[in-house]
C-alpha cells in the first residue's frame, strides 16, 4: 500500500515514504505507528504532536482496514482455490487394455438436463490442458453460430487437478519406438482403448450422437489423430490433426494410405491438418504435405480435407488456431 504526500494537512509524513502492508495487520499497524511517531517527533512537526495525535490515529485505523481486507482477501482466493466451471464433470476411467486411469473432463451443454437431445462429442488429447482452451474455444465458435451444442470430453491424466499426477502422453500418443523416448510406441493400444473402452463409456453415460464425434489433438496428439485417421477412419467424423509430429513415422504413414486406399477413398470423414510457417520444415510441413499429397493421389474427397499453413505461427503459437479452424470446418 502506498501513502503518498497528499496536502499540507498531512506534512508531518516523511517526503516519498512508501509503506507495505506487513504479513499481519497487528505488524502493519506497529511499524506505521513506529513511523508516525518519529515524524512527529522530527522538526517542525515535534510541537504539534497532540495537534496531529487524532489524525495520526485516525490514518492508522483507515491503513489497519485496508490491510485486514487485503488480508480477507487472500483468505477467499485461498478457500476458493479449485475452480470448476459450469455444466463441467469430472470422470475417471480405468483402462484394462491400457492398464491405468484416465481423467476425463466433461463439459455438457447449458441446457443439457433440459432436453432429451442428443448432441455431437468433440474428444480431446491432452485434455488437461486443451480442455479449459476449448471450454473456451466452443463459446467463442458458438456465440458466432459456427458450432451447434456439443459434450466435450478432455482425456488427461490427473495434471490438470495435481501436479504429482504423471503426463503419459509420450507413451500413448506415438506409434513406434522414438529414440531416447523409454515409454514410446503405445499408441496402437490407446487407440483400442479409445475405440473399446472411452467411446461405449461416455456413449453410455451422456445422450451423444454417434454420427458426430470429433477428435483433437496437437504434436503427438495430432500424430495420433493421424494414425486414427488412416487406420480407423469410420470410428470419428471429424479429425484435427495440429502440427502432427509424423516426421518419425512417415514412411509408415505412407505404407498406410496406399494399404487403405479403398477405406481412405470411401470414407465421409472430415479432416483438417494444420502447421506453422516458422515450425521446422524437416520436421512438419514436408511429411505433412507428403501425406496429404498421398491422400489425394488415393482419391480422397478433397472437400473433405483441408490443410491450412498459420502464417508467422510457431509450433508453441498454434494449438488454439488449430482447434478454431479445425472445428469451423468439421461443423460448418
Amino acid at each position: 500500500m502506498r501513502i503518498p504526500h497528499w496536502n499540507s494537512h498531512f506534512n508531518f509524513l516523511p517526503p516519498k515514504q512508501y509503506f507495505v502492508c506487513c504479513n499481519t495487520s497487528r505488524n502493519c499497524v506497529a511499524s506505521l505507528e513506529a513511523l508516525f511517531y518519529k515524524s512527529l517527533m522530527k522538526g517542525p512537526n515535534k510541537m504539534n504532536y497532540k495537534k496531529n495525535k487524532l489524525l495520526m490515529l485516525i490514518i492508522l485505523f483507515l491503513v489497519y482496514s485496508v490491510c485486514s481486507f487485503g488480508q480477507q482477501q487472500v483468505k477467499n482466493a485461498i478457500d476458493n482455490s479449485e475452480v470448476i466451471p459450469n455444466y463441467t464433470e469430472l470422470q475417471k476411467i480405468h483402462s484394462n487394455i491400457v492398464d491405468d486411469d484416465y481423467y476425463l473432463y466433461i463439459k455438457l451443454p447449458k441446457n443439457y438436463n433440459k432436453s432429451d437431445k442428443t448432441y455431437p462429442v468433440i474428444y480431446l488429447l491432452d485434455g488437461d490442458i486443451a480442455f479449459t482452451m476449448a471450454w473456451s474455444t466452443v463459446r467463442y465458435l458458438q456465440f458466432g453460430k459456427h458450432l451447434p451444442d456439443v459434450i466435450i470430453v478432455g482425456i488427461g491424466y490427473g495434471t490438470l487437478l495435481s501436479s504429482n499426477e504423471e503426463n503419459m502422453r509420450e507413451r500413448d500418443y506415438t506409434i513406434s519406438k522414438l529414440e531416447n523416448r523409454k515409454l514410446s510406441g503405445g499408441g496402437e493400444n490407446f487407440l483400442k482403448f479409445i475405440k473399446t473402452e472411452l467411446i461405449p463409456f461416455v456413449d453410455s453415460e451422456y445422450r451423444t450422437n454417434p454420427t458426430e464425434r470429433v477428435i483433437n489433438g496437437y504434436s503427438y496428439g495430432g500424430l495420433f489423430t493421424m494414425y486414427t485417421f488412416l487406420t480407423e477412419n469410420k470410428l470419428f467424423s471429424g479429425y484435427i490433426a495440429g502440427s502432427p509430429y509424423i516426421y518419425p513415422d512417415l514412411e509408415n504413414f505412407q505404407k498406410l494410405v496406399i494399404e487403405n486406399f479403398e477405406l481412405i477413398k470411401e470414407s465421409k470423414a472430415k479432416l483438417f491438418i494444420s502447421y506453422g510457417s516458422l515450425e521446422d520444415e524437416k520436421l512438419y510441413s514436408n511429411p505433412i504435405n507428403k501425406i496429404v499429397q498421398g491422400l489425394e493421389n488415393s482419391n480422397y474427397k478433397q472437400s473433405n480435407i483441408k490443410m491450412r499453413e498459420f502464417e508467422g505461427g510457431s509450433h508453441f503459437t498454434c494449438p488454439s488456431e488449430a482447434m478454431v479452424y479445425g472445428l469451423k470446418f468439421l461443423f460448418e
